[in-house]
C-alpha cells in the first residue's frame, strides 16, 4: 500500500511540476524554466523506478491522462517560443542585410557600405 500511494504521490508531484513549467513558458521566464527542466530532469530518473503492481489501471489513468496533456502543450509552446524567435532573427538579419542611405561624416548623402543595427560611434 505505502508504494502504491508513492506512485501516486510521485505523479501528482511530476504534474504539480509541469504546472509550473506550462506557466513559466507562457510568462516566457526563461530562468524558471531552465529550474523546471532541472527538477524534470530528476524526475526522469525516478519515474521509471516506479513500481504500479496493485495498483488498478483506472487509478492510474487520469493523471497518466493529464500529464500527458501538460506534456503535449508544454512542448507546443516550446515550439511556439522557438519559431517566434527564429522569425525575429531572421527579422534582425534580413533588415541588417539591406543597406540603407545615410549622411555620411562630411555631410554628403551616400549609401551605408555596412549596415549595422546597433550605432556604434561616440
Amino acid at each position: 500500500m505505502k508504494t502504491q500511494t508513492q506512485v501516486i504521490e510521485t505523479l501528482k508531484k511530476f504534474k504539480k511540476v509541469l504546472l509550473e513549467e506550462k506557466e513559466a513558458l507562457i510568462k516566457n521566464d526563461s530562468a524558471k524554466v531552465v529550474a523546471v527542466i532541472a527538477e524534470k530532469e530528476t524526475f526522469m530518473e525516478v519515474l521509471p523506478t516506479l513500481n504500479s503492481t496493485g495498483l488498478k489501471k483506472e487509478d492510474l489513468s487520469g493523471i497518466v491522462t493529464e500529464i500527458k496533456n501538460l506534456q503535449e502543450t508544454n512542448l507546443l509552446l516550446t515550439q511556439q517560443a522557438l519559431q517566434y524567435q527564429e522569425k525575429m532573427m531572421e527579422a534582425i538579419t534580413d533588415s541588417a542585410k539591406t543597406s540603407g542611405s545615410t549622411y555620411s561624416k562630411n555631410g554628403h548623402y551616400s549609401a551605408e557600405k555596412q549596415a549595422t543595427i546597433i550605432d556604434q560611434s561616440l
